[in-house]
């Protein structure tokens, strides 16, 4: 079942009982996060982060679009560590991988 609404009032008792259901897997389950949604959840900022961590907030943007390419291993453990996060490390191969670290 897929809808739109912008005034839940609207929605029959069903369709309230479902968006309800939901929300409650969603917010009970594990969830994919980008860098900065993480953060974010740990009610940060790129500069607060970024005075715990020691690098420049522009390194700290830069990680958080993407660019990981020169980021050492310690530096997003650390960025992990300050929001309560851990960093895992998976090598796949088709239907095969790894956990590393």
């Amino acid at each position: 079942m897929g809808f739109a609404f912008a005034d839940p009032e609207a929605l029959t008792k069903e369709q309230r009982e479902a968006v309800a259901e939901h929300q409650r897997t969603v917010r009970s389950g594990p969830r994919k996060l980008s860098l900065r949604a993480l953060r974010e959840e740990a009610s940060l900022s790129q500069a607060e982060l970024a005075a715990r961590l020691k690098p420049p907030v522009d390194r700290i943007a830069r990680m958080e679009t993407g660019d990981l390419d020169r980021v050492q291993l310690a530096t997003l453990r650390r960025y992990a560590a300050a929001m309560d996060a851990r960093i895992e490390i998976t090598a796949t191969r088709g239907e095969a991988f790894a956990q590393l670290g």
